[in-house]
């Protein structure tokens, strides 16, 4: 059988190897050919096929100049026109956004991305869920940083994106099933096959977090849920979700979100106010 044989375009024989161009002679190519590139039409148009994956990019004054279409329908914004001036205090709470703006000025002050930080963030009906987020810097041509861009990931979508070996997997699995029991890293570790120590650190490469504080942020999520979908007391809501008392609860609440669980339930009533009634009247 006769082996097949390919055309390569623009070259004399398929067997003649590549000219090695010098590097400045290959980057004045390619920034020719990014110049060429249409405006209306952006790689970023490339992350609306990306399942679980929410993308978006800032001007150096807060303001949204991108997103892909799933993090505008997170957002309720009809088309890009919608998104275009908007800020982090026209979409979020106000204690988050004064995060997210934090961790922006970082970025500006330093030129250093911020890989594989964890934030709440709500989907379209108002269900919390936490984000892996990675941000990076956007420079200009003559090298001034003039903006902030970034990826943010459900859990769901990063686990199936890294696929973490199997005993962190069995971790995660118990931590988020068994969330308002006691936990602790070494019956994790033992759980997953590990030292406590190396539990620790593909625990945190995986996720960007520590098991423990894993464990109170998907108990955060669990009363986020219950605030938002029941008129439990407060009490019963922290004991529930593993937190023992009202006061620890409060406390998480101030330190995470800027706010009591009081405040929290108002806010989540007053801006999903469908999906609250839906799941409280089950």
């Amino acid at each position: 059988m006769r082996k097949a044989t390919y055309a390569f375009p623009n070259s004399k024989c398929a067997s003649t190897p590549l000219r090695r161009r010098r590097p400045e002679s290959s980057l004045a190519r390619r920034d020719a050919w990014m110049r060429q590139l249409e405006p209306a039409h952006p790689f970023s148009q490339l992350f609306d096929l990306i399942p679980g994956l929410y993308f978006f990019a800032k001007n150096r004054k807060g303001e949204f100049m991108l997103m892909n279409r799933a993090n505008r329908q997170i957002h309720h914004l009809a088309d890009e026109t919608a998104v275009i001036g908007r800020t982090d205090f026209d979409v979020s709470l106000p204690s988050m956004a004064r995060s997210y703006v934090r961790d922006d000025a970082n970025i500006y002050a330093t030129g250093k991305p911020l890989l594989n930080h964890v934030e709440l963030w709500f989907h379209a009906e108002g269900t919390p869920e936490w984000f892996v987020v990675n941000k990076m810097p956007i420079y200009s041509r003559t090298g001034r940083i003039i903006g902030v861009m970034g990826v943010l990931q459900s859990y769901e979508s990063r686990v199936k994106l890294l696929k973490p070996s199997r005993g962190i997997f069995k971790a995660v699995t118990h931590l988020r099933r068994n969330y308002a029991e006691d936990i602790s890293v070494r019956q994790l570790a033992e759980l997953a096959g590990l030292s406590a120590r190396q539990l620790e650190r593909k625990f945190h490469a995986s996720f960007g977090v520590r098991p423990l504080e894993f464990a109170i942020k998907t108990r955060l999520i669990a009363a986020c849920r219950k605030l938002r979908d029941t008129d439990d007391d407060m009490s019963n809501i922290a004991f529930s979700c593993g937190f023992g008392d009202q006061n620890i609860l409060g406390r998480h609440f101030r330190r995470y979100f800027g706010m009591t669980p009081s405040a929290f339930r108002a806010w989540q009533w007053k801006t999903f106010p469908r999906a609250a009634n839906d799941n409280r009247g089950r």
